[in-house]
């Protein structure tokens, strides 16, 4: 292992001749900090393969190898200072010219009389020219007898070209290639037939053939994976191992079985079930850290509710902590309604709290008289002490940072969290960024759930029609939600403030009552409007993206959303599971001012699902991976070859395998090579 251990030396300690001062500063631009981030910063393309030609054959753009002497050197500096050097070369059928910019090493390093093989591109005009050739000074004829390997092209920074970079790596590999020790378990990778690690580290840099770089790429993807899943699944493994029989309820049902009883509805199959796993790991005395998952409109909170008064009436504390002080006050209304009635005592605690009321309850927390606590990001300040938390949700999870979580997390020995999220995630993505979480998915509506209509608005004459509609369902006594992408006016931005919006729509709307909400809006204020649209004081209400989550208004079941290629997939999707949600039918118009091919491909999408999984698998398939909320946090962004959608396979047949080892060796990494990849890429990633 000492040995595998210089792969992990800063680039100062490497003993080799190309390791320059400036190459070293120059890699460090490029986030390479060691020999094994050198050996991991794999090409992003190829050049073509390229075939020996004569001088006299060449064709514009033709990819070619050409061998002859150099006749002529030449240098000058262009007029911004850019060095160019130019050579001739010559075969027995013409002259080649050759051009190199801002290479100083190359006036130094060809002369005059040099035989030499080049390769690149060809231009073909009145001359015959390649552009920074790749070069190789050689007698050695027989490779103009068969095709070139395949060129790596790597991303670049200022003061290191593609030559250099290839040349400090080949010679890296070289020499210390052998350090590479096999990380990927035997019985995996025999298993799956992986190639090697040397053989593959060699022709994913310089692959032989096309053969042997898709199996690199595979190998790496592989490996990729591994050292994720076997990062996140070992930590799972020994919090779970070490996290049971913490505590112990004695199971009490009668006011849960009460409060199901005065629904006026029955739950789902889906939402059974997830209570019903939660039910099982807190009766075993586990540690819950599970993420449920659902579509707008699933009963997400109806499951939460139901466990926290499990745990209130097993003498448990619990805590709700919501993103905005709109959806906290909602869960706490809904929540007070449902369990006054049962002799639960629930309170609200936001940064709008008075201190008068806010000293009272803080005292009554740290006395348990309080069983169930809502709030906002207020629940994590430090002057906030339970007498008993074991049970803690957090809605809209994605919308707090990982510090904030476990800041809340930390308030209670028995940390039981909930997370809940409405933004539907893809499965392959829910593999990776949340495996370690226990994830449970509620895929089922409630019956009786009406389907949202949607409508992708193109151009005037669809606008025309669509206001039409809209009058002759206002006046049918139904409201509409206006949402606009931009609170005021943007002079770098095309779309419409909602002010403009606003002033529009009254004019389009003469005859109905018009409101604004945005989020410069006091909270106080926001909560009359809001409250004054519930009561149909107002017809229509135009806002910006606040009412994404939280709003439930079952009277209103049109919305426009304007601009609608500002937003991404799932925000357009929570955005139209504000309406429909009554016995009517919702109705979600997209009206587009950019109409380009991407805008069309995009909301055609929810023109024909309301799907929230399926919409967010084309959301993940339209966007960068890293781009998806949360990913930066779990090591996603860091990822190199594998593709989350593409690779889903190779995923869970990693997770499987990992999961099934771990169990085997009782929580440990037996490869002690794969253990010390899992360090390095984890302490990488915290900086």
């Amino acid at each position: 292992m000492s040995k595998y251990n210089l792969l992990f030396s800063s680039l100062e300690d490497i003993k080799l001749k190309s390791m320059t001062k400036a190459n070293i500063k120059n890699l460090k631009k490029l986030g390479i900090n060691s020999l094994y981030d050198l050996f991991y910063y794999f090409p992003k393309s190829y050049e073509n393969s390229a075939v020996y030609k004569k001088i006299i054959d060449l064709r514009n753009n033709d990819s070619a190898i050409v061998k002859g002497k150099i006749i002529s050197v030449n240098r000058k500096y262009l007029f911004n200072k850019k060095l160019m050097v130019t050579m001739n070369l010559v075969d027995d059928t013409g002259i080649l010219e050759l051009i190199w910019f801002n290479n100083k090493y190359i006036f130094s390093s060809i002369k005059v009389g040099d035989e030499i093989i080049v390769s690149s591109k060809a231009k073909v005009s009145s001359r015959i020219q390649m552009v920074n050739p790749s070069y190789k000074k050689t007698k050695d004829e027989s490779i103009l007898n068969k095709k070139m390997s395949l060129e790596p092209i790597y991303p670049l920074t200022k003061g290191i070209n593609q030559n250099k970079l290839r040349s400090l790596i080949k010679d890296s590999i070289d020499k210390f290639g052998y350090l590479l020790q096999e990380n990927i378990p035997l019985d995996f990778l025999y298993d799956n037939k992986i190639i090697s690690r040397n053989k593959a580290i060699t022709n994913i840099h310089f692959p032989e053939n096309d053969d042997l770089l898709n199996l690199s790429i595979r190998r790496f993807t592989y490996e990729e994976i591994i050292v994720l899943e076997a990062n996140i699944l070992k930590n799972k493994f020994l919090v779970n191992k070490n996290n049971k029989k913490l505590y112990f309820t004695e199971d009490n049902k009668k006011l849960v079985k009460e409060y199901l009883a005065s629904l006026s509805f029955e739950l789902t199959n889906a939402q059974k079930k997830v209570i019903t796993t939660i039910y099982k790991e807190i009766r075993n005395g586990k540690i819950i850290n599970r993420l449920i998952q659902g579509d707008v409109g699933s009963g997400k909170t109806i499951v939460a509710l139901i466990m926290m008064l499990y745990m209130a009436e097993n003498n448990y504390q619990t805590c709700m902590m919501a993103p905005t002080e709109i959806l906290a006050i909602q869960h706490y209304n809904n929540i007070i309604n449902e369990f006054l009635k049962l002799n639960i005592r629930v309170e609200l605690l936001t940064s709008s709290t008075k201190s008068k009321k806010r000293k009272e309850i803080l005292n009554d927390l740290k006395d348990g008289k309080i069983d169930i606590l809502i709030g906002t990001h207020s629940l994590i300040n430090d002057d906030i002490v339970f007498s008993n938390l074991a049970l803690t949700i957090i809605d809209e999870q994605h919308r707090f940072g990982v510090e904030q979580r476990n800041k809340l997390r930390e308030k209670s020995q028995i940390s039981n969290v909930i997370y809940m999220s409405a933004t539907p995630i893809p499965r392959s993505l829910a593999l990776t960024i949340y495996g370690d979480l226990d994830v449970s998915i509620i895929d089922e509506l409630p019956s009786g759930r009406k389907k949202i209509k949607t409508k992708y608005i193109k151009d005037e004459e669809d606008i025309l029609k669509m206001n039409k509609f809209c009058k002759t369902k206002l006046k049918e006594g139904t409201q509409m939600y206006v949402v606009a992408p931009l609170i005021e006016k943007s002079e770098k931005l095309a779309a419409k403030s909602s002010e403009e919006i606003f002033e529009e729509i009254k004019e389009d709307f003469p005859e109905f009552k018009v409101a604004l909400l945005h989020g410069k809006i006091k909270n106080s204020e926001k909560d009359e409007i809001i409250n004054a649209f519930k009561d149909k004081k107002y017809d229509i209400l135009v806002s910006t993206s606040v009412i994404e989550v939280g709003i439930n208004i079952p009277n209103a079941n049109i919305m426009i959303i304007k601009s609608a290629e500002r937003f991404g997939l799932s925000s357009l999707h929570q955005l139209r599971g504000r309406v429909g949600r009554s016995n009517q039918n919702g109705y979600c118009f997209l009206e587009a001012t950019n109409n380009n091919e991407i805008t069309e491909k995009r909301l055609s999408i929810l023109e024909k699902t309301t799907d929230g999984f399926v919409i967010s698998e084309e959301d993940l398939k339209l966007r960068n991976s890293g781009e998806i909320f949360g990913t930066r946090q779990s090591g996603i962004s860091d990822l190199v070859l594998l593709d989350i959608v593409e690779n889903i396979k190779e995923i869970t047949e990693v997770k499987d395998f990992i999961q099934k080892y771990l169990e085997e060796k009782n929580g440990n990494i037996e490869n002690e090579y794969l253990l010390f990849d899992m360090e390095y890429k984890k302490n990488k990633k915290e900086g």
